[in-house]
């Protein structure tokens, strides 16, 4: 039951990362870029383009999530990409020769999937995916994409937790996880009631950036 209230909690924080709150079934609940008359900011990496420059693609994600801090500190930018984006980036001749010239071809003997950093930001390859109600496995992160966002701030990202629709937690404080169980008609079993009301939300959906191996549209989606 915990694991389910997890990948639940999971989705609905990656759909914070996309600046759209979610419902616990994947539907979405609000857009934060339309509530907030925001442009959704993508930057086409055009990895694959020999020539492209990456080092300018990653300042100029860098430049945005700055500029729309307002005045917010942070430690750094972490981007959460697709398996596809992870690959084409690594393997794209700019990246690829800045990285062993810079760590010693630390690339060629370790799995670095779990993040590296180059030009300031941290790109790791991630692969959340659940089950929808119709049995179709959707991932969190769209093929080709990925997610930037600011981390170290003091309030960028916050998850809020309702309390559960029980008497005794009227008027009370949230908890992440709730759960009761009640003995059956002469005690032939036991009925477990778990309940989570979670709501992770982006308080600055500005800062956010997507990105993409290629043109790509400015359409916030959730792959759900």
């Amino acid at each position: 039951m915990r694991n389910k209230h997890a990948i639940t909690l999971e989705h609905l924080r990656m759909g914070a990362l996309k600046g759209i709150i979610l419902d616990a079934d994947g539907s979405e609940l609000l857009n934060l870029y339309n509530e907030f008359e925001i442009t959704p900011k993508v930057v086409n990496f055009a990895l694959g383009t020999a020539t492209t420059d990456v080092k300018r693609k990653c300042l100029e994600v860098l430049r945005h999530i700055e500029d729309n801090l307002s005045g917010e500190y942070m430690t750094g930018v972490h981007a959460l990409v697709s398996p596809e984006f992870f690959d084409a980036l690594t393997s794209h001749s700019k990246v690829k020769e800045a990285y062993e010239r810079w760590q010693e071809g630390a690339a060629l003997r370790n799995d670095m999937r779990s993040g590296f950093t180059f030009c300031g930001i941290t790109f790791e390859e991630y692969r959340g995916q659940a089950t929808d109600p119709e049995g179709t496995v959707r991932r969190f992160i769209e093929k080709d994409t990925g997610h930037c966002f600011p981390v170290g701030t003091a309030s960028t990202f916050t998850t809020y937790f309702a309390p559960a629709d029980f008497n005794e937690t009227v008027n009370t404080l949230g908890q992440p996880l709730y759960a009761k169980q009640e003995p059956r008609r002469f005690d032939r079993g036991t009925d477990l009631h778990t309940q989570s009301n979670p709501l992770p939300m982006c308080h600055r959906p500005g800062v956010l950036v997507k990105i993409a191996i290629a043109q790509h549209t400015g359409r916030v989606t959730t792959s759900w």
